[in-house]
């Protein structure tokens, strides 16, 4: 069944109405410091202009990315990582033995998303874009933090949009600034 756009409007509105509300909030920070860790990780496989991924991708991942790749532009004082749902499975869900586990609400067959992509200026994180592939009934999104606080949210219809406005917001919020 498909929704109406009144239904597809409501549903967005919703989402931008429930997001975390301006100014610092200590949940955004948590969220900011980890994305923040994760590309300081990552760092040493970042290039400066580039969208970059793991080395072993399942079939599905690799095809995803092929796809969209070709389409990202990321600013030249930029660099960008693309985490597959794989890894993010594995990040948000794997404990060492003995640990308390999560509980998935899904599996590494069918996850949630397509994957996410993280994207921050050359060396400095204190301005994350955070793009999320979700597939229905989720949305589609890219978040932008900085200082701790969410400064940006767009909300997309489909992975195919969000896609199509990656490389503006990129543009937008981490060229540098004169």
């Amino acid at each position: 069944m498909k929704s109406s756009p009144s239904q597809s409007n409501k549903r967005i509105t919703d989402i931008i109405e429930n997001r975390s509300p301006a100014g610092r909030q200590d949940s955004v920070q948590g969220w900011h410091n980890l994305l923040r860790n994760l590309l300081r990780k990552m760092a040493p496989y970042l290039r400066d202009g580039q969208l970059v991924t793991f080395q072993t991708l399942n079939d599905s991942e690799k095809s995803f990315f092929e796809a969209f790749h070709p389409k990202i532009t990321v600013p030249q004082t930029s660099s960008a990582l693309f985490i597959p749902p794989s890894v993010l499975f594995q990040m948000l869900y794997s404990r060492p033995e003995g640990a308390p586990r999560s509980v998935p609400e899904h599996s590494p067959e069918n996850p949630p998303d397509n994957g996410i992509i993280l994207a921050s200026r050359s060396n400095d994180y204190s301005t994350i874009v955070n793009a999320l592939f979700a597939r229905p009934p989720f949305t589609p999104a890219i978040d932008v933090y900085e200082a701790g606080q969410l400064l940006a949210g767009y909300v997309y219809s489909n992975v195919d949009e969000c896609i199509e406005n990656l490389s503006n917001v990129l543009s937008v919020h981490l060229n540098k600034r004169l």
